[in-house]
């Protein structure tokens, strides 16, 4: 049986670690996590690099919606090209702002993640909280930010490499996993810098193919 986790225990962690710019776990209520079909992960929030002087907090949940569709993160509410790319996502699976869930493999925040501080203790954290989320979650479908979310996710379920896909970007590629449950990963070049979605030629096509592939729709 896993031991659930709570914000407080998300915080005694952070405290415990000496981090300082604040954590993130879900960008979607609290309930999607019990709800949602699919479930959006990334490795860890950014923020907190020279310069920044945001002050960010401990943040469990984003009870009022999507922040990937509701907050303004520069060019205007929903608008920065990442927030554009995972507005994509739901598009193509056929889903709405409201019904996934989007979460973070790790919570700790930090500029980039070779710059988070006692990362191997972050890592070990969140494989107790992934195995939590997992047994809480109802999600069949994991896609991820980047692939080492779901080197991570693929561990923890013991899934099996079953799959790589053209990305349409270079050599970018779409990698899937999949557990003997049928649970499947689906490892996407990062949004925030590979923009798949919405160019006007062929290739852009080829991701979404591809996208749909992966997924198995």
């Amino acid at each position: 049986m896993t031991t659930p986790i709570t914000r407080e225990i998300v915080e005694q962690r952070y405290d415990a670690l000496g981090y300082q710019h604040g954590w993130t776990l879900m960008y979607t209520p609290a309930a999607t996590l019990r709800t949602a079909k699919f479930a959006f992960v990334g490795l860890n929030p950014g923020g907190g690099g020279d310069g920044d002087t945001y002050p960010y907090e401990g943040v469990w949940d984003e009870a009022a919606g999507n922040a990937y569709f509701d907050h303004d993160w520069g060019p205007g509410k929903g608008k920065a090209p990442i927030q554009l790319q995972i507005q994509k996502w739901h598009e193509l699976l056929g889903i709405g702002s409201g019904d996934s869930l989007c979460i973070q493999f790790v919570p700790f925040r930090s500029p980039s993640w070779h710059a988070l501080e006692k990362q191997a203790e972050a890592l070990a954290f969140a494989h107790e909280l992934w195995s939590w989320i997992l047994a809480t979650s109802p999600a069949t479908h994991f896609l991820t930010m980047g692939k080492e979310p779901a080197l991570h996710l693929a561990d923890i379920m013991n899934a099996e490499h079953i799959l790589d896909l053209p990305a349409g970007w270079g050599r970018q590629t779409i990698n899937v996993w999949e557990s003997a449950s049928g649970r499947r990963i689906v490892a996407m070049p990062h949004p925030s810098r590979y923009r798949l979605f919405g160019r006007t030629d062929e290739k852009s096509q080829l991701a979404e193919t591809n996208f749909r592939i992966a997924v198995g729709l």
